[in-house]
This record gives C-alpha cells, sequence and structure tokens, in this order.
C-alpha cells in the first residue's frame, strides 16, 4: 500500500447513506487508525531524537524521513529532520527542509507554528562566523593559513560557492591580498546559472576562463553589468557566438584593466587585429586564434607599446611580408610573435631591422601551412643576431618545398643552437657547403645537411637521426674537436640496415674525442647489438643513456652490463630506459663502477621483490636512483629501501624520461 494512500485511509470518508449506528462506527474506527499513525509518528520522532544525540545521524534521518512519507501534510517529520541537520551544523540543509515543509503542511496542524521559529533559529545560526582570522597574526594568515586553502591561480567553480570567501569580509580580502584576486572558471551557459558568485566577487576578479559561449548575451552582459575592475585575464576556449559586436563593445568596459586575452572565433563574422588591439589597448599578452585581417595599416599613428606577447593562429588570408613588418612597427615591445598562415619566409631574414631583441627563429611547416614563431632570449643589451633556430616540414614528402637556405646563410656567424628537421634545397649552389658556423654549439641534425658539423668547429652536443646517417654517411666523416654530447635516434625509420659505418664513427670517437655523454635510442637491441659493444670501448663516458622502444633482451643486458663495467670504468651516470627492469644479476655487475652515483631503470616487472632491493643498497657510492613505471608497480621495495639506505635519493615516476 502507498503512502498517499494511507493517508486517503486516515481521512474521515463521505457516507453515501446516513445510518446513525454504522456512521459512529465508521466515524470512531477512522479516530483509531489516526490515532495509531499519531503514535507511530512519536514514537519514530522520539527515535529520531534519540539516534541524533547518539550521532547516528543517518539512522536519524532515515525515520524522519519515513515520518513525512507516513504523513505529507503533518509538521513532525520535517521539523525533526531540521533539527538533526542543524545539530550538525549543516544550517543551509536545514533551512531548505523548512522551506520544503512551510509548502507542504496543512496551516491547522498544531506543529505548523513551530516552523517559521525554527527556521529563524536556523539562519540565526548560518549566519554564525567564527572570525579567528583576524585574531592571527598577518604574517600567519599569509604563509600558512590562507595557502592551506586556496593558492594563486586555483580555479573557482562560478556555479559553487566558496565557502571560504564568505566567512566575513575580512577573510575575503585578506584572501584576495595573498593570492592576488580570484580565478573563475565558467561552463557553457544554462539558464539556472545565473554566477552570482562571479558577480559577488566581481571586483576581486583577476581571471575568468569561459570554455564555450555558443549563444546568448550572458557573457557580454556579464561584463557590462558589473564592476570587474581588478580584471587582468579574460580566455574563451570556443566562442561561436554570432553576438560578437555585443562582445566586442562589452571589452571595452574591462579594456582599463585587462592584459591577457585568449579568442577562439569560429563560424561567426571575423574580428581583425586591429578591432581587437583597439577594444583592448593596454593588452600585454594576446592570442588570437581564426582572427580576420591582421593587417594593421588603418592605424598608422597608433602604437601597442605594452604588448610583448602576441599569437595569430588560422588567419583567414595568407600573412604576408608587408603584414608582418606592420605589426613590428605598431608593436615594438613584442618579445614573443607567432604568425600562421605565412605567405612566405621572408620576414625571417629582416627580424633583427625591426626587433633587435629577438634569438630565436622557429618556422614550421605542416599540412596547415606556414608557421613563424619569433621570440627573445636573454637581455636586451646582448649583441644583435639569431642565436636559435628552428626549422622543420612535416611530413616532408606532402610539404611544398621552402627554401629555408637564405635563413642559415643570414645567420650563420650568430647562431648557437640549431634544430633541422627538413632537407635543404641548395638549388645547385655549392657554396652551402662552404658556410661556416663559428658560434655553433648545439645541433639537432634529421635532414641531408650532412656537411654542417663539418663546419661547425665549436659543436659541443649534438644529435643525429637514423634518417641523417642512412641517407647520408658523410655526416660521419667529421668528429668536432669540442664534442662533449651525442645522441643517436635510432628507433624510427628507415632504420640502419649497414651499422658499420657508425660503429667506426663510435670506435673513433672513444679514441679520440672529449665525449663524455652518450644517449642511444633504438628499437630493438637484436639489431644494435655491435653499436652496444662498441659503445663499451668509449673509455672516457661519464654519462650513459640507452633506450630501447621494445623489450630488451635480459642475457644481452647482463652481456653489455658485464662489457661495460670493463671498458667505461668512469661512468657517473647510467640510465636504463626499457619497458622492463634489469635483472639482479645486471645491477649486482653495476657495483664495479666505483664512480656511479645515479642510476635510471624501469621497476616494471620486480613484483616486489626484496632480492632487489639487496642488490641496489650494495652500489656503497648511490646517491641518486630514478625508476620508470612507479605507478603500476607495486613499491613496496622502495620503502624497504628508503629504511636501509635513507641517503639515496628516489624519484619515481609513471613515464619513462626521454634526453
Amino acid at each position: 500500500m502507498t503512502y498517499s494512500a494511507l493517508h486517503d485511509i486516515v481521512q474521515q470518508p463521505t457516507l453515501t447513506a446516513s445510518n446513525e449506528k454504522y456512521q459512529q462506527l465508521v466515524y470512531d474506527s477512522t479516530t483509531e487508525l489516526l490515532q495509531s499513525i499519531q503514535c507511530i509518528l512519536s514514537a519514530l520522532d522520539r527515535r529520531a531524537m534519540a539516534l541524533s544525540k547518539c550521532a547516528s545521524y543517518e539512522s536519524a534521518l532515515r525515520d524522519a524521513t519515513f515520518m513525512q512519507r507516513l504523513s505529507p501534510t503533518s509538521a513532525i517529520g520535517y521539523i525533526r529532520e531540521a533539527m538533526i541537520y542543524s545539530e550538525q551544523g549543516k544550517q543551509h540543509h536545514a533551512i531548505d527542509v523548512c522551506d520544503k515543509a512551510l509548502s507542504m503542511v496543512d496551516t491547522k496542524h498544531d506543529l505548523c507554528a513551530k516552523l517559521l521559529p525554527i527556521k529563524m533559529s536556523v539562519q540565526q545560526r548560518a549566519s554564525t562566523r567564527i572570525d579567528f582570522i583576524k585574531l592571527l597574526p598577518v604574517d600567519i594568515v599569509f604563509t600558512t593559513l590562507i595557502p592551506m586553502l586556496m593558492k594563486a591561480g586555483d580555479r573557482l567553480d562560478a556555479c559553487k560557492p566558496c565557502p571560504y570567501l564568505h566567512v566575513s569580509h575580512l577573510w575575503r580580502d585578506r584572501i584576495v591580498q595573498c593570492i592576488g584576486g580570484l580565478y573563475f572558471m565558467i561552463h557553457e551557459k544554462d539558464e539556472k546559472d545565473m554566477y552570482t558568485h562571479v558577480i559577488k566577487c566581481a571586483q576581486h576578479t583577476k581571471s575568468l576562463r569561459i570554455d564555450k559561449y555558443t549563444r546568448g548575451t550572458w557573457l557580454s552582459d556579464l561584463l557590462q553589468k558589473n564592476d570587474f575592475c581588478s580584471l587582468r585575464e579574460l580566455s574563451i576556449e570556443y566562442f561561436t557566438n554570432q553576438h560578437v559586436d555585443h562582445f566586442m563593445s562589452s571589452l571595452k568596459t574591462v579594456s582599463n584593466t585587462l592584459t591577457h586575452l585568449h579568442l577562439l572565433l569560429e563560424d561567426v563574422p571575423s574580428q581583425s587585429l586591429a578591432t581587437m588591439l583597439s577594444a583592448c589597448p593596454n593588452l600585454i599578452w594576446l592570442d588570437f586564434r581564426l582572427p580576420g585581417d591582421v593587417d594593421l595599416s588603418s592605424h598608422p599613428m597608433t602604437t601597442w607599446s605594452n604588448l610583448t606577447y602576441l599569437s595569430i593562429y588560422g588567419a583567414h588570408d595568407l600573412i604576408t611580408l608587408d603584414q608582418i613588418i606592420g605589426i613590428w612597427k605598431h608593436c615594438p615591445s613584442l618579445e614573443h610573435l607567432e604568425l600562421h598562415p605565412c605567405a612566405n619566409v621572408e620576414s625571417a631574414l629582416v627580424i633583427t631591422d625591426y626587433l633587435p631583441s629577438i634569438k630565436d627563429i622557429h618556422l614550421e611547416i605542416t599540412y596547415g601551412g606556414l608557421e613563424l614563431i619569433y621570440k627573445k632570449r636573454g637581455s636586451s643589451s646582448d649583441e644583435i643576431g639569431i642565436t636559435h633556430l628552428y626549422l622543420s616540414s612535416y611530413p616532408e614528402e606532402y610539404v611544398i618545398s621552402t627554401n629555408v637556405s637564405p635563413i642559415l646563410k643570414q645567420y650563420h656567424d650568430t647562431v648557437q643552437h640549431l634544430v633541422l628537421y627538413m632537407d635543404l634545397d641548395n638549388d645547385g649552389n655549392n657554396n652551402a657547403y662552404d658556410v661556416q658556423y663559428p658560434q655553433l654549439k648545439t645541433l639537432v641534425l634529421h635532414s641531408s645537411a650532412w656537411w654542417i658539423p663539418r663546419n661547425a668547429p665549436m659543436l659541443e652536443e649534438m644529435t643525429l637521426t637514423s634518417k641523417t646517417i642512412h641517407e647520408h654517411t658523410a655526416v660521419l666523416d667529421t668528429i668536432p674537436a669540442n664534442l662533449r654530447k651525442l645522441k643517436l635516434r635510432l628507433a624510427h625509420e628507415p632504420f640502419l640496415v649497414d651499422k658499420t659505418p657508425l660503429v667506426t664513427y663510435l670506435h673513433r670517437l672513444g679514441q679520440q674525442s672529449q665525449l663524455n655523454d652518450l644517449v642511444v635510442y633504438f628499437k630493438n637491441s637484436d639489431d644494435i647489438g655491435t653499436v652496444l659493444d662498441v659503445i663499451c670501448h668509449v673509455g672516457q663516458l661519464e654519462c650513459l643513456t640507452v633506450d630501447s622502444s621494445d623489450k630488451w633482451d635480459a642475457i644481452q643486458m647482463e652481456e653489455f652490463f658485464g662489457k661495460l663495467v670493463i671498458g667505461c670504468t668512469r661512468l657517473r651516470e647510467l640510465r636504463i630506459n626499457c619497458r622492463h627492469a634489469p635483472s639482479i644479476q645486471s645491477i649486482n655487475t653495476l657495483k664495479r663502477l666505483g664512480d656511479l652515483t645515479k642510476l635510471a631503470f624501469s621497476v616494471n616487472g620486480i613484483n616486489n621483490d626484496i632480492s632487489f632491493c639487496h642488490a641496489i643498497q650494495a652500489i656503497p657510492q648511490l646517491k641518486l636512483i630514478l625508476i620508470y613505471f612507479a605507478e603500476t608497480a607495486n613499491n613496496a621495495w622502495i620503502k624497504y629501501l628508503y629504511k636501509q639506505r635513507p641517503d639515496i635519493k628516489v624519484i619515481k615516476e609513471r613515464f619513462r624520461t626521454h634526453y
């Protein structure tokens, strides 16, 4: 029988025919039923009260809820539930129960008159705050208390109240003062969401992040109708709202303080870079995705000297050299500039004429077009010239060839770090082979430019890929006199079929170079046995990283370690990056390396083997171990190691680290 049916049963029924004898019987029996229900309610109320006094709140609430279902129009069940919540300190829950009761309870009920006083009492308790923050020294509040509650940059959900901000005005002011302003996250607008928490804290809001703005004018209204006098950062991840003009107008209301803006416009009337900068003239940082026109010539006398970071991605039209120069002239303080898609690479040849502090050029060609990134490095007093070049095209076979040789020639005498992930088109010009790089110190070569190491006498660090070695073995003809670190990336196609040139090169390194740091990436140990053997003859090595993308045969690893401890006695740091842990025999072999202080390896497959821990702790000079796949392994042995060797620092990583 449902509770609504039970409620109907205890009501005095209407009689069709009048009979004094049976009419009285109906009345008496109905009254008896009602009295029985009242007895049950009274018993439940007493039990719920006793349960709450015994701190059995869940059971007490269950009884209170049952009372409401048993008699929905009676106040007794609601009063008991409100009192239970109030005892727990959940005053807002108690207020909600009282509000529900006032809409449900029969006003003629004896206990109905008690609801309002109970609600007022609960509201008074809810407004009570223990404001101990004003009793504590300010330095303790700032350095200890508030950092335990909130940190600078913590994103607050605009739809959920933050209790720390509503204790008192002093609490809120101290928190804002400590973390420098509030950061709010607003999700897609819901008609029920009025963002009252953001509105209440508008003047203390430093950052707003909106994930989607697809309909209505709610965001524009939020900015226009509230005092965001401290707003510095505004980020809109996805803007597809047709009311873009209304939004641009609202930006002007925060333009005096707004310094950082991220905006992605899609399927809306295009907005120009000039319009955006004019609306927010004090911007320091602008990330503008899918803009319309980037031409600033319509503002010949205007400069935006505060802007130091500008990223333009996915512009409607190719960005020309004249437009780029216009950006440089109107934004003379730029330290970081990203442009996509560009019509050509010509701007890379004249960048230092307009922005002499730029030291870094990043050029990348993909399906989406040509992207140019210019960055400042060092201080403005440094010598003018590009020191860092990153030139890349991907995928090479599908990207239209772009001649970057003029860029290399332009900056050959200043570049210190060069990453080349594209083949060079020399147009039959042999002069490129003779270009010298007198200051080049770091080189990453995934390219046809095999001759660069030969022309870089100061080279200290070099990375070669299997593609470069496979297609141009001449790159191995030269060993730079100052080479300290070498990385060999052999794990990707085209794989080296004939490894003889590389083996010869490594053998020469062991005899005539200053090399002390070697990193080797390979796919399958079966195909690189000869390379591993010759590594053991590079006796001056102090740091070695061997990275296998597949499993490394345990026997082969043990043999390699056996040769390594004989040939590379100076090793201080050894990193074995593979999918499984080295064997205990391999670890025992490493004890013979008297200078070994740092060791990195995978723990995958150890399965809490304490004997492995014994092998590690028996390396007396070891000071640091770095372990991979630590999150997926049973690490009880690590805790054991902490106890046995507290002098060893252990760094746990979920995945392998690449170098």
